[in-house]
């Protein structure tokens, strides 16, 4: 697949119109440093990510990393949500997330959490879901295996490195890009093909391992170029705002670096029923 420019967005699940916790990088063919991109607010809204996304895919064929996660554990359980009714696929997860967040506004995803039957599935502050289990799943558990980093149980809704409420805020984003641009893929759930835009969930740990067998976060100048060389791209010269930024440059001179590995693609681990169900995390062969 060819791609005309490579997008790289650290995600927040934060209650709130700006978030500076969303970070978006952006680098074009060759080896130009990913430059970093600011929302018409300052600090980005989610909505209008959601809008920039629609529209860098309708007017090319990007390829996009989104640091959360697609979708809950399904395969070591045979659901999302075991002893309840649940979606059987991702598009599915997506639209009854959505649905049950549909007054919240800024793709806001609290209103799932509280939501019966599902809260009993998760740990939030000051409750422990009766059916909470620490889950994970298989793209997860490959990334372990593999020495590229600990994603966190998405279930877990609570403490600084939690990734559940940016994954809940995610899923409806997935949802509202898929209504406003049906034509673009998200991976692996859709068929990818050459020409259209495509989305993949991305884990930035995963990527500067690969790199340097880094675990600590990027926030100086000096440790980011050295990453950035490993990916063939020049060193990032402007204002480093956060290691949120680091990390969404990084995704991006990533991609662009490894988007040709045909493994990445088609990992060994991804059979038919954790495509349709989980998907990958795109870096985890």
């Amino acid at each position: 697949m060819s791609f005309d420019r490579f997008i790289g967005i650290d995600w927040s699940g934060a209650r709130g119109p700006k978030l500076p916790g969303i970070q978006v990088a952006v680098c074009e063919a060759g080896r130009a440093a990913p430059r970093l991109v600011v929302g018409k607010h300052g600090a980005w809204r989610r909505s209008d990510l959601a809008d920039w996304l629609a529209r860098q895919c309708e007017t090319g064929a990007p390829l996009i990393g989104l640091d959360f996660s697609f979708t809950f554990p399904f395969c070591d359980r045979g659901a999302y949500f075991p002893a309840a009714a649940g979606p059987r696929d991702a598009a599915g997860l997506w639209a009854l997330v959505d649905d049950a967040c549909r007054a919240a506004p800024e793709y806001y995803g609290g209103p799932f959490r509280e939501a019966a039957p599902w809260r009993d599935y998760f740990l939030s502050a000051g409750r422990r879901g009766v059916r909470y289990q620490a889950r994970h799943k298989q793209a997860e558990l490959a990334c372990v295996a593999q020495g590229l980093g600990r994603p966190e149980n998405v279930f877990k809704l609570i403490g600084p490195s939690q990734v559940g409420m940016g994954s809940l805020a995610g899923m409806r984003l997935l949802a509202a890009l898929k209504r406003a641009v049906p034509r673009v893929s998200i991976w692996p759930f859709d068929r990818c093909k050459t020409g259209v835009p495509v989305v993949a969930e991305t884990f930035p740990r995963a990527f500067l391992a690969h790199a340097v067998r880094e675990r600590r976060k990027l926030r100086d100048h000096g440790p980011l170029a050295t990453v950035l060389a490993v990916f063939g791209s020049r060193a990032f010269r402007g204002a480093l705002p956060s290691d949120d930024a680091a990390d969404a440059i990084v995704l991006a001179a990533g991609l662009r670096a490894r988007h040709a590995e045909k493994a990445l693609w088609q990992p060994p681990g991804m059979t038919d029923t954790v495509r349709r169900t989980e998907g990958w995390i795109f870096g985890v062969a």
